[in-house]
């Protein structure tokens, strides 16, 4: 398995394997848009001093080293006729298998914050 840090490591026989930890999270925002009722990923925060102080968030992901595990924090709005519960369910096994699979990095949590509700498919009716 990888150790992880700001660069991923997996150390081999003939070499290390570095990751950045920038290809989690877009693993991460592209298993999360894969699943139906999510309308967009969602901004944490406005504030430029609680970004600073939280560290960057800007897409919507948050990824967290747990020595070598990782939690994930994934920041959504839904469409307004979408099963919260459900889709909840499905991004957190859509993530976990993806990660899991594409770098053999262990996903401790997966936790889901639904932010918004966004009522355009409403108008498309």
């Amino acid at each position: 398995m990888a150790e992880i840090n700001e660069n991923l490591e997996e150390e081999r026989t003939n070499g290390k394997v570095m990751f950045n930890k920038d290809i989690i999270k877009s693993i991460v925002s592209l298993a999360t848009k894969e699943i139906n009722g999510v309308a967009s990923m969602n901004k944490t925060t406005k504030n430029v001093l609680v970004k600073l102080a939280k560290g960057k968030n800007d897409n919507g992901v948050r990824v967290v080293n747990k020595g070598n595990e990782v939690e994930v924090d994934v920041f959504i709005n839904i469409f307004s006729d979408a099963n919260v519960k459900d889709i909840a369910w499905r991004i957190q096994e859509n993530i976990r298998t993806s990660v899991q699979s594409m770098m053999n990095i262990k996903v401790k949590a997966v936790n889901v914050y639904i932010v918004d509700v966004d009522f355009s498919n409403l108008e498309r009716e």
